[in-house]
């Protein structure tokens, strides 16, 4: 799609989604349910002519249903999969109450009260991820479709539906590996998944092996201390890559700092705030030698410059993007210019 005065830019675009996946809070998995649902009836749906496409609540809940159909069978035949970090979500109760009734999704719909489930869960969307997609830290990026029902409806800005239309192979890559990993990591999903809670990072993920020799000189190196908060680290600690790997699959030594696990949970898939970064750029510095010979001992691939480049590019994406930063647990901030100053 060109850019049109008033419409939004496929790249523009792009990088506001992004950082609704890499940035926004996921305690269930309806934002990926609402991201797709809002992909596939922009697709087979009529654009008006000025670039809006009205959406009605009830379609969107007769695509949240289909979506989750497949999602609330038990896997391998024994527990169904959980899609919240706490109890179970209650849209998925709702389906997989109903699916108890009707096998398969045709006979579903032809069920005297598939009309009532529409309905609750067209209401329990309008109570939770409606409202919450576009809210990134405290911030609303507010790009998608404005806050508010229209006649039992939402209205997507102008330009947003083509735009799902143009790229909607990469929002349905980008959106189904996050919900796929949203669901691994869930620990009551890890008794029923096993071992392929590890096929994700078998086929795309980073090198694991010699991490644990990496973990115990980053130890000594860091002199037990968090990385990110300075606090002691009282157990193995996590190891964490400083340029996420949802950002660029960065899988050298000098990526990896050791960290709380709280601390790196926290932080996800966010950049670090300059203050981190300005300690990162200058232990690459400060401690080459020592890191050279950790990372040989572990037999493990590094290049500084390689490191540092990437870095650069990232955080200058993320200044262009407006991307909020990670500075604390439970606390963000807008990223300034200043991490310009470490790579000069």
């Amino acid at each position: 799609m060109n850019a049109v005065a008033g419409q939004l830019p496929e790249l523009e675009f792009l990088t506001k989604l992004q950082r609704i996946l890499n940035e926004g809070l996921f305690s269930a998995s309806y934002k990926y349910a609402l991201l797709l649902a809002l992909a596939e009836l922009s697709v087979e749906k009529s654009i008006a002519p000025d670039g809006t496409l009205r959406i009605e609540l009830d379609e969107l809940a007769d695509r949240f249903i289909t979506l989750y159909w497949r999602q609330v069978a038990p896997f391998g035949g024994e527990t169904m999969l959980a899609q919240n970090a706490g109890r179970q979500a209650s849209i998925i109760n709702k389906i997989a109450a109903f699916k108890a009734r009707a096998p398969t999704l045709s006979v579903a719909r032809g069920h005297k009260r598939w009309s009532q489930l529409v309905r609750e869960v067209g209401r329990l969307l309008d109570q939770m991820p409606l409202w919450k997609l576009q809210l990134v830290g405290k911030e609303r990026l507010d790009f998608l479709y404005e806050e508010r029902l229209v006649d039992r409806g939402i209205v997507l800005r102008p330009g947003v539906a083509a735009c799902f239309c143009a790229q909607f192979g990469v929002v349905q890559a980008l959106v189904q590996t996050a919900w796929l990993s949203f669901v691994q990591r869930l620990p009551l999903n890890r008794p029923i998944l096993g071992s392929m809670t590890d096929l994700v990072d078998f086929l795309f993920g980073c090198e694991r092996s010699g991490l644990r020799v990496i973990s115990e000189s980053l130890l000594d190196l860091q002199k037990r201390r968090c990385f990110y908060c300075g606090g002691e680290i009282r157990d193995a600690g996590a190891v964490d890559h400083f340029i996420p790997w949802s950002r660029y699959p960065l899988d050298l030594g000098h990526n990896f700092v050791l960290a709380h696990a709280a601390c790196n949970n926290d932080k996800r898939d966010m950049l670090a705030a300059s203050a981190h970064l300005e300690r990162w750029v200058q232990r690459i510095d400060s401690e080459a030698a020592t890191l050279g010979e950790v990372f040989d001992a572990a037999r493990f691939p590094f290049d500084a410059d390689a490191s540092l480049s990437v870095a650069e590019w990232a955080y200058e994406n993320a200044e262009r993007a407006r991307a909020l930063v990670w500075v604390r647990k439970g606390q963000t901030a807008r990223l300034s210019g200043e991490w310009r100053e470490w790579f000069t």
